[in-house]
């Protein structure tokens, strides 16, 4: 009699280990989904921002070659305007560059 109670305990414990076997199964299943869903919304997270980066730079980029092409422009136009004071300023800005590339080479 002992051993048949004995012997039913050991099978509802095997019973159960089974279960419990099958149950971190499937917990580990879901822990995998809910993994792979985060990483796929950090993805998207990310992509999204980089994305949002890129337009930004590209539009700052635009903006900065914007303003190039308008300083040029005024540029051009004052020397067109001023084209005797725009040779005198830049036979000085070469005076005073090879000066300083001068006093650099006697040190």
């Amino acid at each position: 009699m002992a051993d048949e109670r004995l012997q039913k305990e050991i099978d509802a414990l095997r019973a159960d280990i089974a279960r419990l076997g099958e149950d971190m199964a499937e917990i580990t299943k879901v822990i995998r989904a809910l993994g792979e869903e985060r990483v796929e919304g950090v993805k998207a997270s990310v992509g999204e921002k980089v994305g949002a980066a890129s337009e930004e730079l590209q539009r700052r980029a635009e903006a900065a070659r914007e303003q190039a092409r308008r300083a040029t422009e005024g540029f051009e136009k004052t020397v067109e305007q001023y084209p005797f004071s725009s040779l005198l300023a830049a036979f000085g800005v070469g005076i005073l560059v090879a000066r300083l590339l001068d006093i650099g080479g006697r040190r």
